[in-house]
């Protein structure tokens, strides 16, 4: 188990007691503080005694989630586990998360795991987020599989990961999300991924979630934002760029960067358009809006 932490000390001790508390499963619990400068450490430090959980954390701040999982994921000593798991700092998981996903993982074949979450709020409001169970054509091109801090991964899969991390350092330098960049390696390898439609974890919306739920009216904004200001095409070049390394005789990621290679014009966003309608994403309402965010040139 993986968790990645920075400045989470109002939240970290009921996650990682959720984490500790899952039935049907042997459980160690690496921790990457990323330089917290709140009461972080101290909380974490209540569970150094369980020979369950160690801290792992990098000689100085890597300046983001995504760079504190990559590096933790380059450097946990986890050879010996059948199946690795990703956690965020602030959520709550149901008892039978991790068994159940490393079940449905031997049972499919499949490389890799992510699960329906119930978004939650300090109000008491809460909404369930469904995954669409399914993967379109071209879809790892445009988004991840669902919440990272649902991902459950094979061995095999993880070790194939931290290879190519350790082999193509530079190609993650821009990524801001390193669970799209998982689900997009399996897509480029060809591995197959299991949507669990049932929710396995309560899922925290608060102020300093990096994305937030869909549904808040915070994450609608923040979406509509990063789109128009160029930072998502930013991200799909990105993208882009490490699935042609993963799979450069792959002729739907040779076509894609070649698309998004194209300068401005009606052409290229027709072009984009194109690629949304053969399966951009999954949810019906995201596709329309990145079609509509092609259309615009703004991918």
């Amino acid at each position: 188990m993986l968790l990645a932490a920075r400045n989470g000390c109002d939240w970290i001790v009921e996650q990682i007691t959720t984490i500790l508390g899952q039935e049907n499963a042997n459980i160690e619990l690496v921790i990457s503080d990323d330089g917290s400068t709140d009461a972080t450490l101290v909380e974490i430090g209540k569970f150094l005694q369980d020979r369950r959980v160690r801290m792992l954390s990098p000689p100085f701040p890597t300046g983001s989630a995504s760079k504190n999982f990559f590096w933790l994921m380059r450097n946990a000593p986890l050879q010996d586990h059948d199946f690795i798991a990703l956690a965020d700092q602030d959520d709550i998981w149901e008892k039978e998360k991790i068994a159940r996903g490393c079940r449905l993982l031997a049972d499919s074949g499949a490389a890799g795991y992510s699960s329906a979450v119930t978004a939650f709020w300090s109000d008491g409001s809460e909404v369930a987020l469904r995954q669409v169970s399914t993967a379109t054509r071209s879809d790892f091109l445009f988004e991840g599989a669902g919440q990272g801090c649902t991902f459950v991964l094979s061995a095999a899969f993880f070790r194939q990961l931290t290879r190519f991390f350790a082999e193509q350092p530079a190609s993650l330098s821009s990524i801001h999300y390193h669970d799209w960049t998982i689900y997009a390696l399996a897509r480029s390898w060809k591995k197959t991924w299991y949507f669990d439609e049932r929710s396995m974890m309560r899922y925290r919306q608060h102020r300093s979630n990096d994305t937030g739920a869909r549904l808040s009216l915070q994450g609608v904004k923040r979406r509509l934002g990063l789109l128009k200001d160029g930072w998502y095409r930013r991200q799909l070049s990105a993208i882009a760029s490490i699935c042609a390394l993963a799979a450069p005789r792959d002729s739907l990621i040779t076509e894609w960067n070649r698309t998004l290679g194209r300068p401005p014009s009606a052409a290229r966003k027709l072009q984009m358009a194109r690629f949304c309608l053969a399966g951009g994403r999954r949810r019906l309402s995201d596709n329309v809006i990145l079609l509509v965010a092609a259309l615009l040139g703004w991918i």
